[in-house]
């Protein structure tokens, strides 16, 4: 959803997913649970594995 994407909706985030429909984002978009804190901590812990703990995005 943060793509530099003109329009964001399902044809577009599928095509530029790679895929031939729209089915599997939107069962991903509808369906799916998300934990912002978990989110959180994943991305952290991938800046720090790949820049150092003084790394900035």
């Amino acid at each position: 959803m943060l793509g530099q994407l003109e329009r964001k909706n399902g044809w577009t985030l599928a095509e530029a997913a790679g895929e031939v429909s729209p089915d599997g984002m939107q069962r991903l978009l509808r369906t799916a649970d998300w934990n912002a804190d978990a989110v959180r901590d994943e991305l952290r812990d991938y800046v720090v594995e790949r820049l150092g703990p003084g790394g900035v995005l």
